[in-house]
């Protein structure tokens, strides 16, 4: 059967008889029984499957709606209403999905926007929107393309385990074990990577070693952390109250850390103060492309918006209170590693740099390259419950080694 052929004499029942489910989300159970009663007043086959590919023609995305259902795929590129890519498993592949018309995938966008509260058109060429699973969606049109350009970055709710990242060679287990302690010792922590380098879902990760009897604030752009944490208020961004609005709130809200999804502008200098005055163990991200000496500048740069303040000062704030950079890589097949563990150390005011692990490509395997230094593990030691584990990377306190 094809499915094109009947969608005009099923829309304009459903239009007739349902108009208002249309316009409402969380009704798609019903709009499909609707669906399923045309098919089979126009005598078609209305077994399940059929059913689905009507509805999302008509009240879904169309043909891209099955990639919505593929855990693996996290983005998907519709480049025009015939040229489709996803990307599953760090690799851009391009499908064989298509759309009937530049009119039907027009269609598809406007029902995205308009279910958001959004619109595009002419004037307001560009939009960004989200679909109810959370994903984000993003769409140009002419004039500011040459057709209608949909990007979906999907909302892929991953909550690795440790044996899960050890097993793909993200990490080991050693370094595992070392974060653990960096993260419950309330060590200040910035990740950074490229896109698609897996910032959000090591994130999420990491947020799994705060204590559950501290109280977690998160801060983002899109919600996407999705944070398991019994005591976790999950502030997101809009057009009313943005980042750093929503920073400042946060300081009001009795955080014991604040989790910041991504830093670009004057919200890094209130987070870097708060980490600095009592909200020790916050973490954050930066998208950098080439390791820990961009992202401090980025970090800096985005600082640099707070007025009155010198890049010097800024520089030494950073190296003052910044305790770790991780940096995490997507490779070209596709794979994911956790590549560098930095601490961070002040010296005349400037950031300097104690590599604690590296990965090794060519080997493939990660090295460990230095301890945290003696100072460092005394403040982690006073945040502890217990005594300060045994760990290769770790040096011992600084009243043990003066005591030798």
């Amino acid at each position: 059967m094809n499915i094109l052929e009947i969608l005009p004499t099923i829309r304009e029942q459903l239009i007739k008889k349902h108009g208002a489910l249309l316009s409402e989300t969380g009704r798609e159970a019903e709009l499909k029984q609707a669906i399923a009663k045309e098919l089979k007043s126009l005598k078609k086959d209305a077994d399940p499957e059929t059913v689905d590919e009507v509805a999302a023609y008509l009240i879904g995305l169309g043909p891209v709606d099955k990639l919505l259902k593929d855990p693996l795929v996290s983005e998907i590129m519709v480049n025009r209403y015939d040229e489709v890519f996803l990307e599953r498993n760090g690799i851009i592949e391009k499908t064989d999905l298509s759309y009937p018309s530049e009119e039907d995938l027009r269609n598809v966008l406007d029902r995205i926007v308009q279910r958001c509260g959004r619109r595009i058109n002419y004037s307001s060429p560009i939009v960004d929107a989200r679909l109810p699973d959370g994903s984000r969606v993003n769409a140009v049109i002419p004039p500011a393309s040459d057709n209608t350009v949909i990007t979906i970055r999907r909302f892929v709710k991953l909550t690795f385990t440790t044996e899960d990242l050890i097993k793909t060679s993200f990490l080991t287990h050693e370094i595992a074990e070392l974060l653990r302690i960096l993260v419950e010792g309330k060590a200040n922590i910035l990740v950074c990577g490229a896109t698609g380098c897996g910032k959000t879902t090591f994130l999420r990760w990491l947020a799994g070693f705060v204590p559950t009897s501290e109280r977690l604030i998160t801060i983002e752009d899109t919600k996407e952390l999705a944070l398991k944490h019994p005591h976790c208020i999950s502030l997101e961004a809009s057009d009313k109250a943005g980042i750093y609005e929503l920073m400042i709130n946060a300081l009001r809200m009795r955080p014991d850390r604040i989790i910041l999804g991504e830093v670009r502008g004057e919200e890094a200098f209130e987070l870097l103060q708060a980490m600095g005055t009592g909200h020790e163990g916050s973490i954050t991200t930066v998208h950098a492309n080439f390791g820990k000496t961009e992202a401090i500048q980025r970090l800096v740069r985005a600082m640099l918006k707070v007025q009155g303040v010198t890049f010097e000062e800024l520089e030494a704030m950073v190296a003052e209170v910044l305790d770790f950079i991780i940096f995490l890589k997507r490779f070209p097949d596709g794979s994911r590693r956790l590549v560098h563990i930095t601490q961070v150390k002040s010296e005349r005011g400037k950031p300097v740099f104690n590599d604690i692990y590296r990965y090794n490509r060519i080997k493939n395997q990660h090295v460990r390259l230095g301890t945290v230094t003696p100072e460092l593990v005394e403040r982690l030691q006073e945040n502890l419950r217990g005594e300060m584990p045994k760990h290769p990377a770790i040096s011992k306190p600084l009243e043990v080694v003066s005591a030798q």
